[in-house]
């Protein structure tokens, strides 16, 4: 891919995500903040209940919540919405020549503008609770990898919406169970069945590396880092084959 087409693309991207944006909004009494309702509703209502389960919570347990929360609900809504990227956007398939790729890189980019209300937020609680706002520095580099990933998955579930019409449920079930299973609200100790069972969820790598650098001001493990760099770089690889081999087909396949 040359750096005019990839210009091309993002140029495209940019300018439907601002779109996106702009009409999921417009209208609404609440604007930006309905994309800060849900992991700010999930947060009071799981806060509530720890203090009914647990009587001493960890000190530092809200913004492990909270950036597990506002990182997971990322990945959520990106790939959710990816499922349907060619389906939604047949018309202009069909009538125009542009880049398929501009569709999937626009719903990642719509939700990249939530995702930093939802930081700046972080970052008031993270003053709240007297920790340094130093991690923030690091998370955009991590943050990067984090998106190739989550690129990866929504070219790969883009493609595969187009010729099953039913995958955007079947994603949806899947990635709310994976909610469960992933340590987003319970810690996960090392000795236990569920920390092993996520050592195959790149999810909880990601989560893992941005609490250590954000919450405990500590470098995270080499291990968790290597394989978080290697996850994001081969999903964004082999998602961008499969999506790029399919994507002569997919005006007439819709």
């Amino acid at each position: 891919m040359g750096w005019y087409k990839l210009k091309s693309i993002l140029g495209l991207s940019l300018s439907l995500a601002k779109s996106y944006f702009k009409s999921r909004n417009e209208g609404s009494y609440l604007g930006i903040f309905w994309y800060l309702l849900n992991p700010l509703a999930f947060f009071v209502i799981i806060m509530l209940m720890s203090q009914v389960i647990n009587a001493k919570p960890e000190k530092d347990y809200p913004l492990y919540l909270f950036l597990g929360l506002i990182m997971f609900n990322f990945f959520l809504n990106s790939t959710i919405s990816s499922t349907k990227a060619m389906v939604n956007n047949s018309g202009f398939l069909k009538s125009i020549k542009v880049s398929h790729e501009s569709f999937v890189i626009a719903i990642i980019l719509e939700f990249i503008f939530a995702h930093i209300f939802e930081v700046v937020i972080l970052g008031f609680f993270m003053m709240y609770f007297k920790v340094s706002l130093l991690g923030l520095l690091f998370y955009p580099i991590l943050f990067v990898f984090f998106v190739l990933f989550i690129i990866g998955i929504a070219f790969i579930l883009a493609t595969i919406g187009v010729y099953i019409v039913d995958l955007n449920n079947v994603w949806d079930i899947f990635v709310r169970l994976l909610w469960f299973i992933t340590p987003v609200f319970y810690f996960a100790s090392e000795s236990s069945l569920l920390y092993r069972i996520n050592l195959y969820n790149p999810v909880f790598y990601f989560l893992s590396i941005a609490r250590d650098f954000l919450i405990y001001q500590q470098m995270p493990s080499i291990f968790m880092t290597c394989l978080a760099i290697i996850f994001s770089l081969v999903v964004f690889f082999i998602g961008s084959m499969i999506f790029t081999k399919n994507k002569n087909k997919f005006a007439e396949r819709i």
